[in-house]
């Protein structure tokens, strides 16, 4: 075999090795892409969850024994009252005030999540009212890691949010 021919096969084997390197590479990125995208969907759900769970609770705890005709009428402090740990014996919508947990799965990975409760105007949904209304806003936010490293190649934060209103006829 002579020089040329001894260049022509270490081109040819550092062309291959190159091609080999890209396609694990491209492999490695797509399977980060589909987890993050799994983790993703898990991440709504839960979010989507509390949200429905939350919606099946009375708008306030002074609504619960009957109707109020005035805004100035409902509770003031949002979050929960005495007894109250969990969304289970969560009786009313703003309970989830600074509630905030965590869900496992698979013993490795961890799903946080945590809740504000707001009061809101239809006017301005997105900036938290100074007064009671006849509206309030709950917004979900999820985030996720594995024992300890987040997972996700963005690192985001899944955020829901749902305006809830109360209506007395």
């Amino acid at each position: 075999m002579n020089t040329g021919q001894s260049l022509f096969s270490i081109g040819a084997l550092l062309l291959l090795s190159l091609t080999v390197l890209r396609v694990n590479n491209n492999i490695l990125l797509t399977d980060a892409v589909l987890y993050d995208s799994k983790f993703g969907i898990m991440a709504n759900s839960i979010a989507t969850s509390l949200i429905e769970k939350a919606t099946t609770k009375f708008y306030d705890e002074n609504t619960s024994t009957g109707p109020v005709s005035d805004p100035s009428g409902l509770t003031t402090s949002l979050g929960t009252e005495s007894g109250e740990s969990s969304p289970d014996n969560f009786n009313d919508f703003d309970d989830f005030n600074n509630y905030a947990d965590r869900d496992t799965f698979f013993s490795n990975l961890f799903f946080d999540y945590r809740c504000e409760v707001c009061y809101v105007s239809p006017s301005s949904l997105d900036i938290p009212s100074a007064k009671n209304t006849w509206h309030k806003k709950l917004t979900v936010y999820v985030t996720w890691n594995q024992s300890g490293k987040q997972t996700s190649t963005a690192s985001d934060t899944i955020k829901q949010s749902v305006v809830y209103s109360y209506w007395s006829f």
